[in-house]
């Protein structure tokens, strides 16, 4: 099993409350975020054989939606591929980061992105924007091994930047470069590692 970070589409320039926070508040994708996921999802076709697991953020999850297409993949949001700002700041501006969808919310309008079961309530209203890197280290473990109980062949994650070099970094002795991924994927950044389960289960991520 191959677990493959992409970064999610562009939202719009601005969301509620205008401005550069405001288009981190839940916006949705943009023209060109749209157009991007839709040539995504042809140069990188999925099959039942994959999962894909969205962020709880809005362009996030329509961003997964139009790669999925009707594939046939497995589909979930997971907290765990939240919003992190990288490097981690604690002292973050009240409205720096938007909080997770409601699970509600994210039930209503993605219904075919189901919610892993047993996690705990405060991921999903907190995320982990903030979360100390021991801590996360700890939930990105967890999460390696909910991702190897999928059993799929590949499963991709689609979540921000800042997350993706936040794995990155915990899981730095279990990755490879891959120089291979189509343009579409290159184009803004996006399938930048491998993070290889069979290394993964020799050892840990750590928090730097």
């Amino acid at each position: 099993m191959s677990v493959i970070f992409v970064m999610c589409s562009k939202a719009e320039a601005s969301g509620p409350g205008g401005g550069a926070a405001g288009a981190l508040h839940q916006a949705p994708l943009s023209q060109r975020g749209i157009r991007f996921a839709r040539r995504l999802a042809k140069a990188m076709a999925l099959s039942d054989e994959d999962a894909l697991v969205a962020g709880p953020m809005l362009r996030a999850l329509q961003t997964a939606e139009l790669w999925a297409g009707d594939s046939g993949c497995a589909r979930f949001v997971h907290p765990l591929a939240g919003p992190r700002p990288y490097p981690l700041r604690f002292k973050l501006p009240p409205q720096a980061w938007d909080p997770p969808l409601e699970p509600k919310r994210m039930a209503a309008e993605f219904p075919a992105f189901l919610l892993p079961a047993g996690l705990p309530e405060h991921l999903w209203l907190q995320g982990i924007a903030s979360m100390p890197g021991p801590l996360l280290a700890q939930h990105a473990a967890t999460m390696l091994g909910w991702c190897r109980s999928l059993e799929k062949r590949r499963v991709f994650i689609v979540t921000d930047e800042g997350t993706i070099s936040s794995y990155r970094q915990l899981f730095a002795s279990s990755i490879r470069e891959v120089s291979d991924m189509p343009e579409a994927m290159l184009e803004a950044g996006t399938g930048t590692f491998w993070a290889l389960a069979g290394e993964s289960d020799r050892s840990s991520p750590s928090a730097r």
